[in-house]
């Protein structure tokens, strides 16, 4: 169950959304003629909810967030249904302390983990570690621990702590190559008949509404020694600096694809997306995990105190 906290709550913190800078620290919108570091600063600050003062996906009516997982193509038959949580998230991007950087709260909706809530404190200093709380509910305890590892993979998903959350822009050398259009559908997951339940039945299927966008093209390569990959080329929305699809090579071999249906949030700077959809594929056993959040469940500048984001709230929600 402890496991199971901390990976959830990687994936929290990258859709409602970890590190949001204080409102006199927003990257203004950028003009002219941009490096490729400027448009990975762009995409970093877009990523991770830096446009935005406080955000929440809550559940309405029948509609809530989920993340479906699934296993390699050689390990799927009838009987084995992807696994799936619900979740809801409180993010809080304007704390009164300026000492922190900003409180993220989530708790789990549905399955095994029920009730599970996870509050993230981080700092403005980023030489201090964050501090992560766990409320379980069987246990009726509330326990604190570290930050994973970037290359750990998050609740049996094909995704990484570090693609969701930790890997910052100073971590890879970046690499402008030809803008290009882009010309293609983001792909979804596509389940069998047998795989379908309540909840895996809302999924998307591929959107095809980006196509014609013109986008810049970035390779990235990691700073770090033997990694899982070597480089990865991005496709970024020029308008919006949303990031639309992240292909992974390792030795020039394509080994995963991920990509991500930003939608607006109908606010004046056109940087202030959501992600609809996040979609994973490993091409080399055909794994795949999804990420979905109706639009219905985001709401942005709630009227809450400080002291919502609290242990005390954990436990007042893990009793659900």
């Amino acid at each position: 169950m402890v496991r199971t906290g901390r990976q959830f709550f990687i994936f929290i913190v990258t859709l409602f959304l970890l590190s949001p800078l204080q409102a006199q620290r927003i990257l203004p919108y950028p003009q002219g003629e941009l490096t490729a570091e400027q448009i990975v600063e762009q995409v970093y600050a877009v990523t991770h909810g830096h446009l935005v003062r406080n955000s929440a996906s809550k559940k309405n009516k029948k509609d809530i967030a989920m993340v479906v997982s699934r296993a390699p193509e050689d390990r799927r038959r009838p009987g084995r249904r992807p696994v799936v949580n619900t979740f809801e998230t409180y993010g809080n991007s304007n704390p009164v302390n300026s000492d922190i950087d900003a409180m993220q709260m989530a708790i789990i909706r549905s399955g095994k983990a029920k009730g599970t809530g996870v509050l993230y404190i981080s700092y403005a200093d980023k030489s201090k570690s964050g501090m992560m709380t766990l409320w379980l509910p069987s246990l009726r305890k509330a326990r604190r621990m570290n930050e994973p590892a970037h290359e750990d993979t998050w609740v049996g998903t094909n995704l990484t702590y570090g693609e969701l959350v930790l890997r910052r822009p100073e971590h890879e050398h970046h690499e402008l190559m030809p803008d290009a259009v882009f010309n293609d559908c983001l792909l979804a997951m596509q389940l069998n008949d047998w795989e379908v339940n309540r909840y895996t039945k809302k999924l998307p299927g591929p959107q095809c509404g980006h196509q014609g966008k013109e986008v810049y093209v970035v390779k990235s390569t990691t700073k770090f020694k033997e990694w899982w990959y070597d480089y990865h080329i991005s496709e970024i929305d020029k308008t919006t600096f949303a990031l639309y699809r992240t292909v992974y090579y390792k030795n020039d071999e394509k080994i995963k694809t991920v990509e991500v249906d930003w939608q607006s949030l109908e606010q004046e700077d056109p940087r202030v997306v959501y992600p609809r959809y996040i979609y994973a594929l490993t091409h080399t056993n055909g794994m795949d995990s999804m990420i979905y959040v109706p639009r219905s469940t985001v709401v942005l500048n709630q009227s809450l105190p400080d002291s919502f984001w609290s242990e005390r709230t954990l436990r007042k929600y893990g009793k659900r």
